[in-house]
């Protein structure tokens, strides 16, 4: 019987623990991509396309590496809503089409914030 609640103890503690870090992680990647959207964002107001595709391409080459391991901890459609707001991005730069970038920065910038706030530890969460 001792045994068993030890165990069950520790279980706990280890679900616990990556709970948390799955929170720290998710938080990191989500204000990441909330600061791309912004950088993206300001360089498109400018019209400083060749740089801001360069840096689109970067995003959207590192979201993809991110993302082969991150949807093990988030939900699958929260990681589509990103790439596809940066292939939005892309697009629109690559049309020097204004509307279309500041858009797609609209969209990656909500969609890189849910990220965190689906996987913040909340009783709505839990629940």
């Amino acid at each position: 019987m001792r045994s068993g609640l030890i165990i069950s103890l520790i279980l706990l503690a280890v679900v616990i623990v990556c709970g948390v870090m799955n929170i720290h992680v998710a938080k990191d990647v989500s204000q990441r991509y909330v600061s791309a959207a912004e950088e993206l964002r300001e360089m498109a107001l400018a019209e400083e396309w060749g740089r801001a595709g360069e840096t689109v391409e970067a995003y959207h080459t590192r979201w993809k590496d991110t993302l082969e391991w991150l949807q093990m901890l988030i939900n699958h459609g929260d990681g589509d809503e990103v790439s596809f707001a940066l292939e939005c991005i892309g697009a629109g730069v690559e049309a020097k089409d204004l509307v279309t970038c500041l858009q797609g920065c609209a969209q990656l910038r909500e969609a890189a914030e849910h990220l965190y706030h689906r996987d913040a530890f909340t009783l709505g969460n839990i629940l």
